[in-house]
């Protein structure tokens, strides 16, 4: 299977993930009709998710999929084979510990919330404790799902683990559909029907993956060297997926801080910026990470360096107007997507806005950083990103206190998080770019023609926007969303055929042989 058809297929996987995602908050809103409850049903993921991060978190993908990717480019699987299940059963059996932890422990866990402030909510922060004690058990069989997906990635099986999320995320829809309600009660019962969604989720990935996953075993070995190796080089791996984790809780506490609605309000904002980030980035770097890991491993340097100089391009490209079209349309964006039913209000959707434009920036900051992480994963640097990820961690919530403390408002949170990606960019690009044999190429020339191609598309947009406002009823409202949206495609790729980006020519060639094969 070819890169770009890999890559299309991970894609396409999470353009429908990301869209049952998007169901999903539609649906808390619905059922969960008051802000409270809303905003503790959002507050009860974030503390699962970090002991999630601290334990496992990116080292699955990030560390499994590259290491056997390396071991089956040179022909050792069976070694490969044992390592991998040594790491599995090892933190298989760390994580059931931990998940017990905090099962029992949720509310001095969440009290630590409140922490220096007296201007937080109690009642959110209890029920966020109790409806978590079911999501700690869900993320060991997260864990599990996710360790199927790094391993049949290697084997180059991206069809099987594009489309198993998209199963969970449809049980979740029906669990929060039927259970969710305004009551302490109702809460609980929907991260109960999650967590049973999770284990449905896992069973599934391992039985599609059944010919590979069979040959792993539980082997409980935390002595041995190449484990040991693997897990050093997974640990910074962990360090920096768990510095990101607290950044969201961070920015969570700095949310609490403000009106009922604002942690969901924060919570929607984040889910709409990572839908490119998403699409675009993940499903690339899915596919260059093992290819690149593949060829540094058998020192092809040259196909290393065009694979991540077509990898950045390729994200960029589509990220950059994304962000664009989203810095111009963000309020009608949000109530395109939420502003379904009279229980998402105005104020709702102008909060959910306002973070959301100080994000914007971020969906190409976060862009580089991604490819460049998934770069260093590859070829085994995994301290870089781990000491980008400390300097994150420093500048995050020193530039939310200062720009709170400035009075700028809910702004303040995505506008300190975009300014943090922007530091760790800067600071990753040098650091890659000093190994040249391996560094990406044209990328100056790239984004030249790429600003100028979003710059027309923008003032088509802010023009369009002055004279075609999206009023009216729902179907009017998106209407004339997807026409902005379809404008703006047409007007960014003419532009950049125009300037004769290879990016656009690319996409425009493949779809025409779609096109013509349907035909």
């Amino acid at each position: 299977m070819g890169f770009a058809l890999s890559a299309f297929i991970v894609g396409l996987g999470l353009i429908i993930t990301k869209c049952s995602g998007l169901l999903r908050d539609i649906i808390v809103s619905m059922r969960f009709s008051e802000d409270l409850f809303r905003d503790g049903f959002t507050l009860a993921f974030t503390i699962p998710d970090l002991f999630y991060n601290l334990l496992v978190g990116g080292a699955i993908y990030s560390t499994v999929a590259p290491y056997m990717s390396a071991q089956l480019a040179v022909g050792k699987e069976k070694q490969g084979i044992r390592t991998v299940s040594i790491f599995i059963s090892v933190v298989c059996v760390v994580m059931i510990i931990c998940c017990a932890f905090g099962s029992l422990f949720s509310e001095p866990i969440y009290a630590l919330y409140a922490l220096r402030s007296n201007d937080i909510d109690p009642e959110v922060l209890s029920l966020a404790a109790q409806a978590s004690k079911m999501l700690f058990p869900q993320i060991f069989f997260i864990m599990l799902a996710a360790l199927c997906n790094g391993i049949l990635n290697s084997y180059r099986r991206f069809g099987i683990t594009s489309f198993g999320p998209v199963l969970y995320n449809i049980l979740v829809l029906l669990v929060i559909y039927f259970f969710g309600g305004n009551s302490l009660t109702k809460l609980v019962m929907t991260t109960g029907g999650i967590l049973v969604s999770s284990i449905i989720y896992f069973i599934f990935q391992y039985s599609l993956g059944f010919k590979q996953m069979k040959q792993f075993r539980f082997v409980f070995k935390p002595a041995d060297k190449e484990f040991l190796m693997l897990f050093r080089r997974a640990v910074p791996i962990l360090i920096s997926a768990s510095i990101t984790q607290i950044n969201v809780v961070v920015l969570n506490h700095f949310a609490l801080l403000f009106d009922q609605g604002s942690v969901y309000g924060f919570r929607n904002a984040s889910t709409i910026w990572q839908i490119p980030y998403s699409v675009f980035v993940v499903a690339i770097t899915t596919v260059m990470t093992p290819e690149l890991a593949g060829s540094y491993e058998s020192k092809d340097y040259p196909k290393a360096s065009d694979l991540i100089s077509g990898s950045m391009k390729s994200a960029l490209f589509m990220t950059i107007p994304s962000a664009a079209f989203i810095a111009v349309l963000n309020l009608d964006v949000v109530k395109a997507i939420y502003q379904w039913t009279s229980s998402y209000t105005d104020r709702n959707a102008q909060t959910a806005a306002t973070f959301l434009l100080g994000f914007c920036s971020a969906i190409i900051t976060a862009t580089v950083i991604h490819v460049f992480n998934q770069a260093f994963y590859a070829i085994g640097q995994t301290k870089i990103p781990l000491i980008a990820g400390i300097l994150g961690f420093v500048i995050n919530p020193v530039a939310c206190q200062i720009m709170v403390s400035l009075g700028v408002g809910p702004l303040s949170l995505s506008l300190a998080y975009s300014f943090t990606n922007l530091c760790q960019m800067i600071m990753l690009a040098i650091t890659y770019c000093r190994r040249k044999e391996l560094a990406p190429h044209g990328i100056i020339g790239f984004l030249v023609k790429a600003t100028v191609s979003v710059a027309v598309m923008s003032g088509v947009l802010y023009v369009m926007d002055m004279f075609v406002p999206a009023t009216g009823g729902k179907a009017v409202q998106l209407a004339i969303i997807a026409g902005k949206g379809i404008v703006a495609v047409v007007v960014y790729f003419a532009v950049a055929v125009i300037l004769r980006m290879q990016e656009a020519t690319y996409w425009i060639d493949r779809f025409k042989r779609l096109v013509r094969k349907r035909s």
